[in-house]
C-alpha cells in the first residue's frame, strides 16, 4: 500500500503543478481531467462511505480529508477494521 499512496501522492501534486504552472498542451489538459474525474469519483466514494458509517459510529473530517486524497487505498484497510470492531 505504500507504493500506492506513493503514486496517488505523485498524481495530486502533478494535478497540482497543472493548475498553477503552463505545462505544454496536452499535459495540463490530460491532468486537469484526470485530476477532476478522480475528484469527483473521491467525492462519490466520500458520500458512500459517510452514509455507511454514520450507521456504525462516528464520521470525522479526518477521513474525508484521507477519501479525497487517497480513494479506494484509504476505505479498504478503515472499512476492514471497522467491521472487525463492531
Amino acid at each position: 500500500m505504500g507504493l500506492l499512496r506513493g503514486v496517488i501522492v505523485v498524481f495530486w501534486v502533478a494535478v497540482g503543478l497543472a493548475l498553477l504552472l503552463d505545462l505544454p498542451s496536452p499535459f495540463d489538459r490530460l491532468l486537469l481531467g484526470a485530476g477532476l474525474v478522480v475528484a469527483v469519483l473521491h467525492a462519490l466514494e466520500c458520500i458512500g462511505f459517510m452514509v455507511w458509517i454514520r450507521r456504525r459510529g462516528l464520521f470525522h473530517w479526518r477521513d474525508a480529508l484521507m477519501i479525497m486524497i487517497f480513494g479506494v487505498a484509504y476505505l479498504k484497510p478503515r472499512m476492514r477494521t471497522i467491521r472487525r470492531t463492531i
